[in-house]
This record gives C-alpha cells, sequence and structure tokens, in this order.
C-alpha cells in the first residue's frame, strides 16, 4: 500500500520542528554558560608566579683589581706580565685597587649581588651584568689630580655609555674629586681587558665594561681620600647600583 504523500509532508515538518528545536536549546545552553567572575588577587598570584619563574639569577658584577698577577698573563699579552702599576710615596697603585676591590664586593654583596674579584688577566669572554676595572694613578706632577674613566674608544655595546654616566656622577658626587678627563690615556680607550677583538682573555661584547682611575696617588689630598678603601667602593658601589637599577636589576629600598 502506497503512503500518502500527505504523510512524508507532515513528517518533513516534524522534522525540521525537532531540528529547530534542539538547535535552540544548544544555543540557549552555550549562551547561559556560567561567566566566572575575574579575581584580581588571582591574576596577581599567577602573574607573579610566572615573574619569579622566569626570574634571571642576581645580578653579577665583575671587578678587575688592575695590575694584580700581571706575571700571569697568557702569551697573547706577554707584554704586560711585568706591568705592576704605579707607586708614589710608599704606596702601591695595586695595592690600592685590591683594598678597594674587596671593600666594594662587600658592600655589593650586602645587596644581594654577587661579585667576582678578577686579576689583570681577563677570563676569556667573560660574562657579567657589568665590569670595573679598578685602577689610580700616579703621575711625576704631585699637583696633577682627579677622577677619569673610559669605555672602549668604539662602544662595544648600547649599554656602555650609560654605565660610565652612571659611575662617574657617582664617585664625582661621593668623593669631590676633580674631573682629570682631559688626561685619558689610549692605554683606557684600547684597555685590554675591553678589546674582545684582538685578545681572547677578554670582557664579553655583550658585557658593558669601564676602567677607572679612582684618583691619584702622587697627589697628598687624592691619595688620602684613597688610602680609605670605603670612600672609593662606596662612591663606585653608588654609580653601580644606579646603573643596575636603570636596567631594572636592582631596586633601591625606599625605608
Amino acid at each position: 500500500m502506497a503512503v500518502p504523500q500527505e504523510y512524508h509532508s507532515k513528517q518533513r515538518r516534524l522534522i525540521m520542528i525537532v531540528s529547530l528545536s534542539v538547535a535552540s536549546l544548544l544555543l540557549l545552553g552555550l549562551t547561559q554558560q556560567p561567566v566566572l567572575p575575574v579575581v584580581p588577587e588571582t591574576l596577581s598570584a599567577v602573574k607573579q608566579s610566572v615573574q619569579q619563574t622566569f626570574l634571571p639569577q642576581p645580578p653579577r658584577v665583575g671587578l678587575q683589581i688592575g695590575h694584580l698577577d700581571p706575571e700571569e698573563q697568557p702569551d697573547e699579552l706577554a707584554s704586560l706580565r711585568y706591568n705592576t702599576g704605579g707607586s708614589a710615596f710608599g704606596v702601591n697603585e695595586v695595592d690600592i685597587n685590591r683594598s678597594t676591590a674587596y671593600m666594594l664586593k662587600d658592600m655589593l654583596e650586602f645587596e644581594g649581588i654577587e661579585v667576582d674579584l678578577l686579576p689583570a688577566t681577563m677570563p676569556a669572554n667573560y660574562h657579567a651584568d657589568l665590569v670595573i676595572a679598578l685602577h689610580s694613578d700616579a703621575s711625576p706632577d704631585v699637583n696633577r689630580r682627579g677622577y677619569k674613566s673610559a669605555y672602549f674608544r668604539y662602544p662595544r655595546n648600547k649599554w656602555e655609555p650609560e654605565l660610565k654616566k652612571a659611575i662617574d656622577q657617582a664617585y664625582f658626587f661621593f668623593s669631590g674629586l676633580p674631573d682629570d678627563d682631559e688626561n685619558v690615556s689610549g692605554s683606557m680607550l684600547e684597555y685590554y681587558a675591553f678589546n674582545r677583538a684582538r685578545y681572547k682573555h677578554a670582557v664579553s661584547r655583550s658585557t658593558p665594561a669601564v676602567i677607572v682611575e679612582m684618583g691619584y696617588i702622587s697627589n697628598e689630598q687624592d691619595r688620602d681620600f684613597l688610602l680609605d678603601p670605603v670612600n672609593p667602593a662606596y662612591a663606585l658601589k653608588r654609580g653601580i647600583l644606579t646603573y643596575l637599577a636603570e636596567r631594572g636589576r636592582y631596586t633601591f629600598d625606599d625605608n
């Protein structure tokens, strides 16, 4: 017996109605899903957790003690094996450099900063947040005095000028020494420990580095300042912390 055409029409309408009803229910369910409230504390905790997970290691500073153990220089720097630094009025430059470095190391470590004390021989491709090469001057002219600094003649990275600026400003402010920039030498501008293009034993190109001449041991006023290592160490510390803060690697305690 043949099924009437009317029956097929009713069946198609029923199927269409059922389909539309199911679709409406599904859509209603999707649009009425409960929305979880955003809890700022939760987001803050997650953000803090992520920051802690990817937080870099404590900042690291390299302090090169100028003229320390020059006899251990490698063959590529053999000409420097007898460069023991200056001396005047019974004071040796290397002793000033060393005492300042040890005092500065203690000050920086108190701030949670890791410090490497380095001799005249720089570790090959040494890497840190920054490097300061510590030196003190001597001159036949006992009236010459002051502080000066330099990065490599052509900055090896964009941060070296910023490092120099931070160190200089702090040193002048806390030391009261005059500016001796006019006596910056070629050996400072092409300091061997920063000359990665020529020497294996030099600071990494990506590590900002500055050489400082902290004052003249041949000048009475400068010498008195340098003989107490707290004086130059504190001035340098302030410059280093300022630079690290600018890089987001240190936060000054407002208390």
